[in-house]
């Protein structure tokens, strides 16, 4: 291990201390980012072999509004260790060298991957089985970062506000979407008497594995907090749109038997937007990455965020159909950029970097290409509608969006005209990803 830092050089002999053995195998398993993944094998002088994860941050976390630094993390960790459910299990924490160790699961996490919709269904119920257990189990003592010490789940969801718009605060540029949302969430914040639980925070299809059509462990535990159980069924109901269960009702009944008690159906749905505006501002905050991935979910996330918010609120607002702009002089030569991407650089190459930054590369020139046709119509029809909204018409898009979000802030505008607004504008936004975006683009979530 000569080639790793000193850092790196004394977190794997703590892994090793604690495990009890000698490191045989470590392979990273994510990289690029500031906190570190690596699956690690320990054999043990009795010859086990020990499969575990380990997660650490090779230096302090920077100052900023995001609460999840690697001490919270191995808390939920601890705090979880005892549930009856199909989790990592918690191994050891070293706070001096920010290092979190704990046991690995089998299997894969891409529910699309296995097209038996009877296993697969089978594992959705698992799942909901093993959320019901984690949000019946008592919450004494737990204890987490950036957290509040209250018995009323209002409280817990307004802390979860607090944390989100402060992120997006942070990035310090303005989307009328978010003030619209957050204007919302924070004026619908569900009033129950059912005690806070321990929530997941992510959960659903990605963030679970399977092997052999058994569920295996629930994974991704970073945004756990305490709150209102319908916080991880609107996170399965946002999950289910990127990777579908067979059938999602037959879930959310898992769900009820196991818990005893009905869904909270207005719960859910305000937590819809909630769960939908905290992906908008993970795309809000996203200065750097794959340009592709960008593309993708900025055109489908906010539409799903609008139809969220007009589902939550029972507005029939309806969503306009997508300007019908006609082919340009360009999208010939754009078609045949796609095509050389597709069908002559990936067949060709073995290189899996190659070929995924050809595909990614092809869906970003699928995007020029709808900014090229609908583009001048799109912003065309932007500036019209701001202008009805604002009362005047605003010299750039750009312009028109910075003053209707000091108009939203200001109470200028009505929530209906807004929506209606907003579902235009999603819908346009969607129309300019559609091609770059596949089979997704026509996903929404499922109504209940």
């Amino acid at each position: 291990m000569s080639d790793m830092s000193s850092i790196e050089l004394a977190v794997f002999a703590w892994v090793a201390e604690v495990a009890g053995g000698k490191i045989v195998s470590r392979v990273k398993a994510s990289g690029g980012n500031r906190r570190q993944s690596w699956a690690v094998d320990v054999e043990t002088p009795g010859g086990v072999r020990l499969a575990l994860m380990l997660r650490f941050d090779p230096r302090p976390d920077e100052p900023g509004a995001e609460p999840w630094t690697i001490e919270r993390e191995a808390a939920v960790f601890r705090a979880i260790r005892d549930i009856p459910i199909r989790v990592p299990k918690y191994v050891g924490f070293n706070a001096q060298l920010r290092a979190v160790l704990t046991d690995r699961a089998t299997g894969v996490a891409e529910l699309r991957h296995l097209k038996d919709d009877t296993q697969k269904q089978h594992i959705a119920r698992q799942f909901m089985a093993d959320l019901a257990t984690l949000h019946r189990w008592p919450t004494e003592g737990v204890a987490l970062e950036a957290s509040v010490k209250s018995p009323r789940i209002a409280d817990h969801i307004v802390n979860e506000l607090d944390i989100w718009e402060a992120m997006y605060r942070e990035v310090g540029s303005s989307d009328p979407l978010l003030e619209f949302a957050f204007l919302w969430l924070r004026k619908h914040v569900p009033q129950t008497d059912r005690a806070p639980v321990l929530t997941h925070g992510d959960a659903g299809p990605g963030n679970f594995m399977y092997d052999k059509g058994e569920l295996t462990a629930l994974i991704d535990w970073e945004f756990a907090h305490l709150g209102d159980p319908m916080d991880d069924l609107a996170w399965f109901s946002m999950r289910c749109v990127m990777e579908p269960v067979p059938d999602y009702f037959d879930a959310l009944r898992c769900y009820e038997e196991a818990v005893c008690a009905p869904i909270d159906r207005d719960s859910l749905l305000y937590h819809r937007v909630l769960v939908s505006t905290r992906v908008v501002v993970i795309r809000h905050r996203a200065f750097a990455g794959e340009p592709a991935h960008a593309i993708v979910s900025r055109g489908l996330n906010r539409r799903l965020l609008v139809e969220a918010l007009a589902a939550a609120s029972g507005s029939e607002t309806a969503f306009p159909e997508p300007p019908a702009s006609p082919e340009t002089a360009l999208t010939a030569l754009y078609d045949k950029v796609i095509g050389d991407l597709g069908n002559v650089i990936v067949p060709k190459s073995t290189d899996k970097a190659v070929i995924a930054a050809a595909k990614n590369a092809a869906k970003v020139v699928k995007y020029l290409k709808a900014i090229d046709r609908f583009g001048p119509d799109t912003e065309r029809i932007e500036r019209d509608e701001l202008e009805a909204l604002l009362g005047s018409r605003p010299a750039t898009v750009d312009q028109g969006q910075a003053d209707l979000c000091v108009a939203l802030k200001a109470g200028d505008v009505s929530f209906e005209a807004a929506l209606r607004y907003f579902a235009g504008a999603g819908v346009r936004g969607a129309q300019l990803s559609a091609e770059a975006s596949g089979s997704i683009a026509g996903r929404h979530y499922i109504s209940i």
